[in-house]
């Protein structure tokens, strides 16, 4: 590998998978001499029809495979998953089985950018045409760090005549855009090679072939990796936001070595990528991007040849059908069937339960799911012995059900359990609330195989459930749980120990108290995402309810190179009271950094939904375009500092002593620091705190924000930390993309990491905002902070230009009934008159932990600085 290192978080981590990856494409040719008259410089391949079939979609019905151009939507269902759409100039293949469709040329949603790629691979419904299962995200497919950037898209064949229905997709090798400019120096090999992709269907088939084709018109045989240990064949593949990569080996665990195949578990439908009579090489998985090699190739001298290098193979549902369909295409034996069901105590099928072969020898075989009666079928190798092992939330742990070598049916109950019901509600009002419900066991179960795919939640939870009405309904096995409802860090929790047997119903009142005073001030999360981000398999409304669960005001779409918008969703549930949804985007650099931009306004008539265009320019020229933009947006850096081309700072080499990065590229042309990323302010007090700090320093005016960057709902929550904004009202339905960007823009925002902080100079000044100094150059600013009673709050610190002038233990206010804790605190500073500036910010912490909330997250909360005039 050439990238020494692969251990920085997140998608920032994705970066040094990138540019270690030259892509994939194929050719093969004889041992034969071209005869002496060859002129080789005019080999190329031939364009077909700009247009194919009249009628493509006709194709189930004639018993053909054809290929055309899609004319119009009406009737064509888009993509599952919701990002690359299809659109009208596009090219089709169907046949009876499966519909493919191929992007036209030009610019390009997601990251090659180039355009003829598949954009699609879905089953046909009984009209010949897609279904909408397809969760095909993208395939970067080339060689070395090229890729064909088309010079047409046409259709070789239509099919008309009972045979194969072609799209050809050719072109020039040229580098992959975001690969360019000073990341070209890892990849050495450039080839800048005519090329072709035809796309292949058949009659009757489930596969579409990859045909692939370059032109050599050199003298020499050209070797592109044959037995080296770094070939220039390579697939890159973006699916696992919305598909879990599965291997024949390996199961769903990550592989080791070489594969058969690479399959992607789209649930109804998926997808495998097999190279015939080859294996492919597992390179890694990181932040949702997966790496396979090929085994290399030579093209001939003076050739221009293809050959089916590829077969994409569509199936499903789940991984047991796809493997079925792989098995079909491959020519070997059908696996046997075994039907069966699984039940609850009582006899009844359980719905949507996992069900796992293993082999006697312990290897992982299939899955699949039961449906809405508990019945499954599964596919066992003809003539063995499986173990059977269901699996379903809130049920204990199954040691597996044996199914003999001439078994095909199989009934299996799981143990008795019981149920936990929550109802949660205001004190105050008896208003039903939004909450988080956990679950979690006091006997830690047992954790299910990596291979199983299904992973277990964290911090020994059974349950994370956000329920949006208050009402929870969890099956739980027999025993004793611990039961946590909450909804953020400003309302008291339930934590209650609880015991249910089995067969019974358990019934947990929550009636919760708001018990921090945040009257005027709502708090956002400028920094989350979902499904429309490579590397997060969140689904969006999950993603949404979670952050209303947590009391978050303001949850904002931060997608990587996508434009999403929360509000409609939250319109959609009725939830409006609860929250103010916004679009912005996480624009992502694979050079020099990745950057809030906010507002945005989705826009489908743009690529990758009116996300900014970085590649080929440097940070001044982006800055530029931002504001250019309609909304105004402020710019956030985002995770700024530690390193890594996902971090500005760093790449620029920020000097702290002037405040300046490297000449010829820094831009200080930006708003806001997102100087806390999912972490609190001593984890960064050496990193961003500091950076953040020297700017102040150096005469600039800019604004810390505090975001979760929460990919994982496992893992990472949204709305820690969040930047709470005053807006004199707490209405979420009154508020405007453009009142939160102008109170960004501001200045006057705290950070809470489950500390309230209101900050207040001399006259009522709010952060942000310049304080006049009495006599001495003395200002004397007012601190409350305050936490709901399970969170600890313990320090105050006031920082003057940089610098910890004092830091003292939170003292709680006499006679405070609670049940918040409250602590109010005079801060006197003083003016320092041989600087330019004074500045003055304040930070409080606690001690411990967020648990049983956010276990592992310390509490904090900041203010953004007031500045000290004479």
């Amino acid at each position: 590998m050439r990238c020494p290192s692969l251990a920085a978080p997140s998608f920032r981590a994705l970066l040094c998978v990138l540019v270690q990856m030259p892509l994939v494409a194929a050719c093969s040719g004889t041992d034969e001499e071209p005869p002496g008259a060859t002129d080789c410089s005019a080999l190329k391949f031939e364009a077909g029809d700009p247009s194919g079939h009249k009628d493509p979609f006709g194709a189930k019905a004639a018993g053909q495979a054809r290929a055309g151009k899609v004319t119009e939507l009406a009737g064509i269902a888009q993509p599952g998953h919701g990002r690359q759409r299809i659109e009208p100039g596009d090219f089709v293949l169907a046949n009876d089985k499966i519909v493919v469709f191929i992007e036209d040329k030009d610019f390009s949603d997601g990251y090659a950018r180039f355009g003829g790629e598949i954009l699609s691979i879905d089953k046909a419904n009984a009209e010949g045409k897609p279904t909408g299962v397809s969760m095909y995200n993208e395939t970067l497919s080339g060689i070395s760090v090229e890729m064909i950037d088309p010079t047409s898209v046409t259709v070789l064949k239509d099919g008309s005549d009972g045979g194969e229905a072609i799209v050809r997709v050719a072109g020039k090798l040229s580098k992959i855009p975001f690969m360019q400019g000073p990341l070209s120096y890892l990849f050495p090999r450039t080839y800048e090679l005519e090329a072709v992709y035809d796309y292949v269907l058949r009659p009757g088939e489930e596969r579409v072939t990859m045909r692939m084709g370059v032109v050599n018109a050199t003298n020499e045989p050209l070797d592109l990796g044959v037995e080296r240990p770094d070939p220039d064949e390579l697939l890159g593949f973006f699916h696992s936001s919305n598909a879990q990569l599965v291997t024949q080996e390996f199961g769903f665990a990550e592989p080791k070595g070489r594969v058969a195949w690479a399959g992607f578990d789209g649930g109804d439908f998926g997808f495998a990528y097999r190279i015939p009579d080859h294996e492919l090489a597992y390179g890694l998985t990181v932040s949702g991007f997966s790496l396979f090699y090929g085994p290399g190739f030579v093209v001939e001298a003076c050739s221009a040849k293809s050959i089916d290098r590829a077969d994409i193979i569509a199936g499903g549902p789940d991984y047991d059908g796809l493997a079925e369909a792989v098995r079909r295409v491959a020519g070997e034996a059908p696996w046997r069937e075994i039907k069966g069901k699984v039940e609850d105590a009582q006899g009844n099928g359980i719905a949507s339960a996992w069900l796992h072969a293993v082999g006697a020898d312990g290897a992982y075989l299939s899955r699949t799911r039961t449906d809405s009666e508990g019945a499954f079928v599964v596919h066992a190798p003809p003539g063995a012995s499986v173990t059977l092992v269901p699996q379903k939330q809130g049920y204990a742990p199954h040691a597996g059900f044996g199914v003999g070598a001439n078994e095909a049916t199989a009934t299996i109950p799981l143990d008795p359990n019981g149920t936990i019901h929550v109802v949660a509600k205001d004190t105050a009002t008896g208003v039903a609330l939004p909450v988080r419900v956990q679950v979690v066991p006091k006997d830690v179960l047992a954790a299910a195989p990596e291979a199983f795919g299904v992973p277990d939640e964290v911090n020994g939870r059974l349950h994370q459930v956000f329920a949006m009405d208050g009402n929870a309904t969890v099956a739980v096995p027999p025993g004793e749980h611990t039961v946590i409802v909450s909804r953020g860090y400003e309302w008291e929790l339930l934590s209650t120990d609880v015991t249910v047997a089995a067969g019974e119903t358990l019934e947990v009142p929550a009636n919760l108290v708001h018990s921090v005073d945040s009257t005027g001030v709502m708090c956002a999360d400028f920094h989350i995402h979902s499904q429309f981000s490579a590397d997060s398999s969140d689904r969006i409304v999950q993603k949404v309810r979670s952050a209303i669960a947590d009391g978050l005001d303001i949850p904002v779409s931060s997608e990587h190179e996508w434009v999403a918008d929360f509000q409609p969703l939250i319109q959609d549930m009725g939830l409006t009271q609860w929250a103010f949804g916004m679009a912005s985007e996480e624009l992502t650099t694979f050079t020099w950094g990745h950057f809030g931009v906010l507002p945005m306004t989705p826009d489908l008539t743009k690529a990758n939904n009116g996300a900014v265009d970085w590649i080929g320019k440097d940070p001044k020229d982006v800055f530029a375009l931002v504001r250019a933009l309609p909304d105004n947006p402020v710019l956030i850096v985002n995770h700024p500092s530690g390193g890594g081309f996902g971090a500005y700072f760093s790449a620029a080499g920020l000097d702290r002593k002037t405040g300046k990065g490297r000449d010829g590229f820094w831009s200080d042309d930006f708003d806001a620091i997102e100087v806390f990323n999912d972490s609190d302010f001593e984890a960064n007090r050496k990193d961003s705190v500091a950076d953040w700090f020297a700017l102040l320093e150096a005469g600039m005016t800019v604004w810390a924000v505090g975001s979760s960057d929460s990919h994982y709902l496992r893992t990472s929550p949204v709305g820690y930390p969040r930047t709470c904004l005053p807006f004199g009202h707490d209405d979420p339905t009154k508020l405007t993309k453009l009142l939160v960007r102008d109170a960004v823009g501001n200045g006057s925002a705290t950070i809470s990491g489950g500390l309230f902080m209101t900050a207040a100079g001399p006259n009522g000044e709010k952060p942000g905002q310049m304080v006049q100094t009495g006599a001495g150059g003395m200002a004397t600013f007012t601190l409350t902070i305050e936490s709901a009673s399970w969170v600890d709050a313990s320090t105050l610190e006031t920082i003057v230009n940089g610098k910890t002038v004092s830091t003292e233990p939170l003292v709680p206010v006499d006679g405070w009934a609670g049940p918040s804790k409250k602590f109010v605190h005079q801060v006197t500073v003083t003016l320092d008159p041989s600087r330019p500036r004074n500045w003055v910010m304040f930070h409080a912490k606690g001690d411990g932990d967020l648990a049983p909330l956010h276990p592992g997250r310390r509490p904090f909360a900041a203010s953004n600085p007031f500045f000290l005039t004479p």
